[in-house]
């Protein structure tokens, strides 16, 4: 182990990776990384995130411009979600903040929603200076109860369900539903409603029937994060019973189930 909390495998990938990304082989970029507490700084190609693990340089092996371009892909940013100034973005599963700048950038405000306390305290710090952005620390469900959460930063799997892996931390907290947030934030019409909720999906979506009728567009990661099962079939189910069409998505490798008003 070393400074950075890397064992001798991660050190040397992350070290191969430097000296590859040095001839700018396959669009790869240079990481660096140095601790900052109880967290770390990660720098690559002149921008700067506080992460919550090390380990996390792998999603930005081919620079910020990349990681923000994949991201807008992958939740219909821009194609086939357009938004912009006066808009309002909700990203569920925000983790350090890197769609929630992208989403910003655009004009619009966004309010940006993780319940790991690990990673929240890198969010406010990422989102920060951007007055566009508010980040909170709340943990969503279908009511307001207390939950067991499972803490798992390093992976990005931090979920109410038990994710795979070992050594995975677990407290008890209180849950609150979207439709509660949405009041709390004063949030009225959505342009985007984007969710990464590592399973808990179609809780969310329960706990956000109000919200969900004066939203526009919804993008979910949709994977098999639910004890190994997708949770496309019952998020769909949700929102075309709340009047919206399910569209297919495009330019993405993930289970991605994607939504817009119906006309």
């Amino acid at each position: 182990m070393n400074d950075l909390g890397l064992g001798f495998r991660h050190r040397l990938q992350l070290r191969l990776h430097n000296l590859i990304a040095r001839t700018g082989f396959d669009g790869l970029r240079p990481v660096r990384l140095r601790r900052d507490g109880a967290m770390f700084m990660l720098e690559t190609t002149g921008h700067g995130m506080r992460v919550p693990s090390a380990l996390i340089w792998r999603s930005y092996r081919r620079g910020w411009a990349m990681r923000q371009a994949r991201l807008a892909a992958e939740f219909g940013l821009g194609d086939p979600f357009r938004v912009g100034p006066g808009d309002t973005v909700i990203d569920i599963g925000a983790n350090v903040g890197d769609f929630a700048i992208t989403a910003a950038e655009t004009g619009a405000t966004v309010l940006a929603i993780d319940g790991d306390p690990k990673v929240c305290e890198c969010l406010r710090q990422n989102t920060a200076r951007i007055s566009a952005i508010r980040p909170d620390c709340a943990i969503l469900w279908k009511e307001e109860c207390m939950v067991t959460f499972y803490s798992a930063p390093e992976r990005a799997d931090s979920s109410i369900f038990l994710p795979p892996g070992e050594a995975v931390t677990q407290f008890s907290a209180q849950a609150t539903t979207l439709d509660a947030l949405a009041r709390k934030h004063e949030i009225g019409e959505v342009a985007l409603l984007k969710m990464d909720a590592e399973g808990a999906e179609p809780e969310v979506l329960e706990g956000g029937r109000a919200l969900l009728a004066r939203t526009r567009h919804v993008a979910i990661d949709t994977g098999p994060e639910r004890n190994g099962e997708e949770t496309g079939a019952a998020c769909a189910a949700i929102l075309r019973e709340h009047g919206f069409d399910i569209i297919r998505p495009s330019n993405t490798a993930r289970k991605i189930t994607m939504a817009t008003r119906a006309s």
